[in-house]
């Protein structure tokens, strides 16, 4: 989907890319949980749903914006991510991390709450009024290849996201830099449609460009894994 640089650029160009540094307006993290053995999602929802007033004020008071996403098309759902997004907060987000523990979160599900504050940037963002309870969400978590970084990445980005405002889909862009591991990165698409896989198909993933820009991509850095999710947001 994107890339560093053309095949054309010179090795100065290249050289000049990989200084550009990202505009990191926020931070987020992303704790990955499992539903203990007699757990369930009624379970979770309860829980949530008791202690809600409790998080809705700590999430009003620190600015955190918090969302769950829970896998796609999986009838037997037994891992979820809280997602937390929070600007530069981590003592706000340990707030609301001990009220969670603090109401045994711990009875429902395991969470591993280690505290990274990736930082993020959005790279395309979509101002729609999504009125559905749920969005669907794609998380790519990925390496750059030797000497890439996201300054050569950026003419490919852009790239990107110019050749899809041909195709009437709502979606936006989220980069996290990911600071759990060295030269590594996270990349999150949000749809706001349920036939987004069809109009992908259908209108960009055969042409030219999609081709050209995929190779780049693949160029530039591996994809360790990809996965599909349906977002819910709590607060």
């Amino acid at each position: 989907m994107l890339s560093a640089c053309s095949k054309n650029e010179s090795n100065d160009e290249i050289k000049l890319s990989s200084l550009v540094k990202a505009d990191f307006s926020y931070t987020q993290d992303l704790f990955d949980c499992t539903l203990n053995e007699n757990g369930s999602l009624i379970a979770l929802e309860s829980f949530f749903s008791k202690n809600i007033e409790e998080y809705k004020n700590i999430a009003e008071l620190e600015n955190l914006n918090i969302s769950i996403f829970f896998p796609e098309n999986n009838t037997n759902i037994t891992n979820f991510i809280i997602s937390i997004i929070s600007n530069n907060n981590p003592l706000g987000l340990k707030k609301f991390i001990d009220a969670v523990k603090s109401d045994d979160i711990t009875e429902v599900a395991s969470c591993s709450f280690a505290i990274f504050q990736h930082k993020g940037i959005n790279l395309k963002e979509e101002l729609i009024n999504n009125n559905n309870s749920f969005i669907n969400a794609e998380i790519l978590r990925c390496k750059y290849n030797d000497a890439y970084n996201f300054g050569t990445f950026q003419i490919s980005i852009n790239r990107f996201i110019n050749n899809l405002r041909t195709i009437e889909l709502p979606y936006s862009i989220s980069y996290l830099e990911d600071n759990s591991k060295n030269d590594s990165f996270i990349w999150i698409n949000y749809f706001y449609t349920e036939d987004y896989e069809d109009i992908l198909l259908k209108n960009w993933a055969n042409n030219k460009d999609s081709a050209e820009i995929q190779s780049e991509f693949s160029a530039n850095a591996t994809c360790i894994d990809s996965k599909k999710y349906k977002s819910y947001k709590l607060i």
